[in-house]
């Protein structure tokens, strides 16, 4: 998945995705040499990235300089023991180098959070993580920003006005069925789930929730998880009545 934001003291009037992004987020180190992914797409040759990264995907990972590189996931789990706030993490570190202070990051967070979590415990664990990150990133250099921005490369293109057609026109036609296992999401993966049978109840929902089809049920009832497919999203995990999956950091994907 990509996404895009724009940061202006003016109105932001465009939309979509930058042809030239001025700082590069990568979330998963195992997109980096992904040619459907790309994250590094549209890179000039002094564009920063931070990059999540363990140390011992670090050492295979050739991306040129500038690169800014810590272990996100790890902070974020030891700081809330939960993978979503990788998502604070990165936001931290991203607020950071675009020159943002700690106070006006915190209110950020506090603002978007608060609604969302279950307890002020859990948004203190989020505001410390980006705490956290502000000090690890302390020496960084912040993104210059460009006084003006540089639309010499923009293109223009016309409009295409299109008409309304009947749904049998106008509806997307599948031509190929089954090509969805060609893409071995697995890849996607940073940690897996790993089920110890001796907790399982055999309730199948696991099977039911897993969005990928990467759960299916052995001639025993019991799950198996296909790590080829498996996104690492680990919903089986966090809806086991159980708490039969235990979730491993993944060294192999």
């Amino acid at each position: 998945m990509a996404a895009f934001t724009r940061i202006a003291r003016e109105a932001i009037l465009e939309r979509g995705a930058m042809e030239h992004p001025a700082l590069v987020v990568v979330a998963d180190e195992t997109l980096v040499d992904e040619p459907a992914s790309a994250p590094l797409a549209g890179r000039r040759d002094d564009t920063p990235v931070l990059l999540n990264v363990n140390a011992q995907s670090a050492r295979q990972l050739s991306v040129p300089e500038p690169v800014f590189r810590a272990d996100f996931t790890a902070m974020a789990i030891a700081a809330t023991g939960r993978l979503s706030s990788l998502s604070t993490a990165l936001a931290a570190a991203a607020s950071r180098l675009s020159g943002l202070d700690e106070e006006h990051c915190r209110a950020g967070i506090d603002a978007e959070l608060a609604g969302e979590l279950a307890s002020r415990d859990e948004l203190e664990s989020n505001l410390a993580l980006a705490h956290d990150v502000y000090t690890l990133a302390s020496d960084w250099t912040a993104v210059a920003w460009p006084d003006d921005a540089d639309e010499s490369d923009v293109v223009e293109a016309d409009l295409v006005d299109l008409g309304l057609e009947p749904p049998c026109r106008a509806a997307p036609s599948i031509y190929a069925s089954a090509n969805s296992p060609a893409r071995h999401t697995g890849n996607w993966r940073q940690y897996r789930p790993v089920l110890e049978p001796d907790k399982c109840n055999r309730c199948w929902l696991c099977f039911v929730w897993c969005p990928e089809a990467a759960i299916t049920l052995d001639e025993n009832e019991f799950p198996t998880v296909d790590y080829d497919v498996c996104k690492g999203c680990l919903l089986c995990a966090h809806e086991c009545p159980t708490d039969a999956f235990r979730v491993e950091r993944e060294l192999g994907a």
